[in-house]
């Protein structure tokens, strides 16, 4: 009993330590790409969420949010540059079953602030650029992780949750203007909701517009 307390112990204090160690390798990958940055953009989408959980599933239907990021591309090359944004989006899920026989109609969103950095490769013909790219992203709470009802008392969301992001994506550069679409995918590595019932995770594929100004 004492082991398998310590090591959970000993889990718990990695995954936070990596959520600390995460986020600042991620703000420190902003502010220097802000020397070196090439193009400052806005990406404005829609991102559809829904949550799954490890024993069982609260909340695994599809809600559909805005979302907003604004970043820099930076360190260019040939075949490669890195993407850091900082922005807002909404994790959560709808509820549609029922819990001790009682049908259960809800839904449970929070507002959190992200910043994500992606290594990027591309493939440019002509004034067109196709990428893929991934990277470790962190989303922060914003404001109280409760749940909306009584019926869901001891759960609660987290107030750090990261991953690493995938994405495809096009750009078209239009003398100094770029604009693009992009398609992302957040692979959670720490849970988005923790209880003594079950962990839950986020799912969210979100779809931009993008639009942006190249300085070279």
């Amino acid at each position: 009993m004492g082991i398998v307390f310590l090591v959970s112990v000993l889990k718990i204090f990695v995954i936070s330590v990596n959520m600390k160690r995460i986020t600042l390798i991620l703000l420190c990958s902003m502010f220097m790409g802000t020397g070196y940055s090439q193009v400052i953009k806005f990406d404005n989408g829609v991102a559809v969420n829904s949550l799954i959980g490890d024993d069982f599933d609260l909340f695994f239907n599809k809600v559909t949010s805005y979302s907003g990021l604004v970043g820099l591309e930076y360190f260019e090359r040939k075949w490669f540059y890195l993407s850091s944004e900082v922005g807002y989006l909404k994790l959560g899920g709808k509820e549609n079953g029922t819990i001790d026989g009682v049908p259960t109609r809800d839904e449970q969103t929070w507002n959190y602030g992200q910043i994500n950095t992606s290594f990027r490769a591309r493939v440019v013909s002509r004034k067109t650029e196709f990428y893929a790219g991934t990277g470790p992203y962190a989303n922060v709470l914003l404001g109280s992780g409760a749940f909306d009802k009584a019926l869901y008392d001891g759960y609660s969301a987290e107030r750090i949750n990261w991953g690493f992001k995938a994405e495809l994506g096009i750009t078209q550069n239009i003398n100094r203007i770029r604009v693009g679409v992009n398609c992302t995918y957040l692979l959670p590595v720490s849970a988005t909701v923790k209880s003594q019932y079950t962990n839950m995770y986020s799912r969210s594929l979100a779809f931009y517009l993008s639009l942006g100004y190249r300085f070279k």
